[in-house]
């Protein structure tokens, strides 16, 4: 089903019934207007819901318009020919045309999830992970909603090493760690506490029952549990990242 925005409603409102209309009632819309009445409450349907964002007050009246020229509809379709009826005092269609014109097209791009991160193309590709992992989350995907997070675990952990100097360094490059390795030398440079570490360790363990050997040893397979876990470690080292970084 094709995406409507609220300026197509506008627009459509002003073909179908006439520009330049007045919001006072005056029995304007009438049984002749039908098919026009039909067609219009189609595309509110049609508009996402994220795009109406009208204040409390101003969607309870656009409910009321859209139940008013649904409840005139059905009587029409039976034979009936009365107007539809105001809604207080104003013309119902006239009505959602100016609460359409409040609305926005397009929602405004959301706030990053971190901020902290200065690398435009390190923070975008973390955020796109928790994104997935959330995505995954609601689909009740859980070993995707597990994979994904422990992924922007571990891709925030090497950004977070990256940014200090080093006194206990590993054998092996920054890039070549796994995720246990990463967490130990995180915790070991005090760039982690150890509620971090043990909140990123449960993410750990989760995460390595996408792997069939570890899920038949253990009887235990990626659920809500994991997936909140890894999720939970996420959000945890987010949080101790953010207030890193902010620190004199």
């Amino acid at each position: 089903m094709p995406k409507v925005v609220p300026s197509q409603i506008v627009s459509a409102i002003d073909g179908m019934f006439g520009a330049s209309r007045s919001e006072v009632d005056a029995g304007a819309v009438t049984y002749v207007y039908r098919a026009e009445v039909h067609a219009l409450l189609g595309l509110l349907d049609q508009v996402p819901s994220e795009l109406v964002d009208l204040a409390t007050m101003d969607y309870l009246e656009y409910s009321r318009c859209r139940a008013v020229l649904a409840t005139s509809l059905a009587l029409w379709n039976v034979g009936d020919t009365r107007p539809a009826r105001d809604v207080g005092g104003k013309d119902a269609v006239e009505r959602i045309r100016r609460l359409m014109m409040r609305c926005h097209d397009e929602l405004p791009p959301p706030e990053p999830e971190l901020p902290f991160i200065a690398d435009i193309d390190v923070r975008f590709g973390i955020e796109d992970r928790i994104r997935a992992a959330w995505t995954d989350f609601k689909a009740r995907e859980w070993m995707g909603a597990t994979v994904f997070a422990g992924a922007a675990l571990e891709a925030l952990l090497l950004w977070a090493l990256k940014q200090v100097t080093l006194t206990n360094t590993s054998k092996r490059p920054l890039d070549q760690l796994h995720l246990a390795d990463l967490i130990s030398l995180a915790t070991s440079n005090g760039v982690i506490d150890a509620a971090t570490e043990q909140q990123a360790s449960l993410a750990k363990d989760a995460r390595n029952l996408v792997h069939p050997g570890r899920a038949l040893r253990s009887g235990e397979a990626c659920n809500k549990a994991t997936a909140l876990a890894a999720l939970a470690a996420v959000y945890r080292l987010i949080d101790q990242l953010r207030k890193l970084v902010v620190s004199p």
